[in-house]
């Protein structure tokens, strides 16, 4: 069984410039036998468009994520969208409608309560309100034939089986996070901001 430790790299040969790399780590990843079967699956016609669009998108660092995701889409020349959104992100959720639409697209949008299920089948206790449906978004986006699906703010786990059904590519636009207002990467640059402070108190 392989173990891949990328995050705990401090070398990152595979980041630098095509023959400066210099030796790389014992066992990285990058040198696996099976890399040049993984790359000839670029080949495949869908998934050379889409790595070769997102490869074109990815460099311009000037654009925000929704206008990203609107660019990324166009060069793609997808026309319907599927849009799956968290209740508490509706107004949000309208504003992207309105932004895909205004961009020419056709949009199908989906709240996670659609079907407006009790959750006492899935063995939980009754709540006053009902669960989230992501089985049903995603299967209804498969029946509108969607070409592309855009994930706002699902929950944990609910995002999991929205992305296992979905028969189109999916995007995440923004998560669910309701301590640090759907921004989860905030939590690590604090605890990364409370180390360095417990490093710099050490005497």
């Amino acid at each position: 069984m392989s173990g891949y430790f990328c995050a705990a790299c401090g070398v990152k040969n595979c980041i630098k410039k095509m023959g400066e790399e210099g030796e790389y780590p014992r066992s990285c990843p990058s040198t696996a036998p099976e890399m040049a079967e993984y790359r000839a699956m670029y080949d495949r016609p869908e998934d050379y468009h889409l790595a070769r669009i997102s490869t074109l998108c990815s460099p311009d660092h000037s654009e925000c994520r929704v206008l990203k995701t609107i660019r990324f889409a166009k060069k793609c020349g997808f026309h319907r969208l599927g849009l799956a959104f968290c209740t508490t992100l509706r107004e949000d959720a309208r504003e992207v409608d309105r932004l895909l639409r205004e961009a020419g697209f056709q949009v199908e949008s989906l709240i996670c309560k659609v079907g407006h299920l009790d959750r006492s089948f899935l063995d939980v206790a009754p709540s006053s309100k009902c669960m989230c449906n992501p089985i049903a978004q995603a299967e209804m986006l498969n029946r509108a034939g969607t070409e592309l699906n855009i994930l706002l703010g699902l929950c944990v786990g609910h995002d999991t089986l929205f992305i296992k059904h979905s028969a189109a590519p999916v995007t995440v636009l923004a998560v669910k996070d309701h301590v640090y207002n759907n921004a989860p990467m905030e939590y690590l640059r604090e605890l990364r901001e409370a180390r360095e402070k417990e490093k710099e108190a050490k005497p």
